[in-house]
């Protein structure tokens, strides 16, 4: 379940998702605007192994029309972490870095801004004896040459509150620097536990803005890619994901 749809296992390895229809009509709306708009960001994405395959739209009798995908069959990155982190080695978190920054500045190359990146939007797939990370959930994304936008901003931890402009790829630079933070580290910024839920969640946000707006941000000195993490949320000095995929491979 998420904040606009509902997913259901579909047969052949895929999954549908569905728009919420349970909530006042103008959330409806909003929720059915979300779908339309994945399925043309996802439309001009195809064919990239880092972003979530899809297989066109589906139809459930008495249900409203939703999107086909591959069944990514680990979950959710954040969900994966909080429960096998103690035996997450360095070389697959390091992949995982590598996949998620190169799959957003492929987004980005093709003029989308994803707007909502997160550790629960990036899904985990197995295949033999490899765990590869994908990216999904376009459904707020930007795509000026489309005329779409989501009307998203990205949620806490991974909104900079001293972004004023939100219509450049620099939103998803900080939120991409937090996943990488979190994927290497185990753990949201200031929150050394699983990730918080529900009214933790909300008293976490809070805490978590204001330290960012007085400029603060844990210390990465220590932490593996610790100088991409500071250039995408301490120093600010990237303003696409390809930068941080050029320092990465450097």
């Amino acid at each position: 379940k998420g904040r606009t749809a509902i997913i259901y296992r579909w047969e052949g390895g895929l999954v549908c998702k569905i728009p919420w229809t349970s909530a006042p009509k103008h959330l409806e709306l909003e929720f059915e605007r979300a779908i339309v708009n994945e399925k043309n960001i996802l439309e001009k994405l195809r064919g990239h192994p880092g972003i979530i395959e899809y297989h066109g739209l589906s139809s459930i009798e008495g249900m409203k029309d939703g999107l086909l995908f591959s069944e990514a069959n680990r979950g959710d990155l954040q969900s994966y972490i909080d429960r096998e982190n103690s035996y997450i080695d360095y070389a697959l978190r390091k992949k995982w870095c590598f996949q998620v920054a190169n799959a957003v500045a492929y987004v980005q190359e093709n003029g989308v801004i994803h707007m909502n990146l997160s550790t629960t939007n990036v899904l985990l797939h197995q295949t033999d004896q490899t765990i590869d990370a994908i990216l999904a959930d376009f459904g707020g994304s930007r795509c000026s040459v489309l005329g779409l936008s989501g009307n998203m901003i990205p949620d806490d931890p991974y909104l900079d509150p001293q972004l004023t402009e939100f219509n450049l790829p620099k939103v998803d630079v900080f939120s991409l620097g937090v996943i990488i933070y979190i994927i290497m580290t185990g753990h949201y910024p200031f929150h050394e536990r699983p990730a918080p839920e529900n009214e933790e969640m909300h008293t976490y946000g809070e805490r978590v803005q204001d330290l960012y707006r007085d400029g603060k941000f844990p210390d990465v000195s220590s932490v593996p890619f610790g100088d991409v993490i500071a250039g995408c949320c301490c120093e600010r000095r990237f303003e696409t994901a390809k930068e941080v995929v050029v320092v990465l491979e450097a």
